[in-house]
């Protein structure tokens, strides 16, 4: 005699519903093949307006890692950061930053590379008198490694203008 199934047996190994997740909905393919309830009503806004935020979020997180790793705007500030590079251009800016606690000069200056990159430094805690040889349109050029920063500036003498080197040796 064979045995029959009873009516409340269930096979070992049934199908798993996919899981959902919670913000993305269906975005990944999760949870499409179960059932719905009778009165399951579908959102489209947030199976089309979720990949586009998250679409945009990737964006704007890529723009803002190459905008600060190509970062022109930084200042360069302090005797390790000015020996440590190497300039050679046009003058573009210069300014003084009075500051208040002593009432120090910073001489700040705005370089024009060869290649057009503009760099801005600051020679803060600098104790010559390098803001009065550095006028904008000069040139200005240092090597790196080095303290010694050439001025090529333009003198005026029996109208004519005659260019002078002039050799500044940065102390910190």
């Amino acid at each position: 005699m064979e045995q029959q199934p009873s009516s409340s047996y269930r096979p070992v190994h049934r199908p798993r519903p996919k899981l959902k997740m919670p913000l993305f909905g269906n975005m990944f393919g999760g949870g499409g093949g179960g059932k719905k309830p009778s009165n399951y009503e579908e959102n489209k806004w947030g199976s089309k307006l979720t990949p586009i935020i998250v679409v945009i979020a990737l964006i704007a997180i890529g723009i803002d890692f190459f905008n600060t790793k190509n970062d022109t705007s930084r200042t360069f500030t302090g005797a390790d950061d000015v020996k440590s590079m190497a300039f050679k251009g046009q003058i573009a800016k210069k300014w003084y930053n009075v500051l208040p606690a002593k009432n120090e000069v910073e001489y700040v200056v705005e370089i024009i590379g060869e290649k057009g990159e503009k760099r801005v430094i600051s020679f803060k805690d600098e104790k010559t008198n390098f803001g009065d040889f550095v006028v904008p349109y000069n040139f200005i050029e240092k090597k790196e490694g080095s303290l010694d920063v050439t001025v090529k500036r333009y003198m005026k003498k029996d109208s004519a203008l005659i260019l002078k080197d002039t050799l500044l040796t940065l102390k910190y």
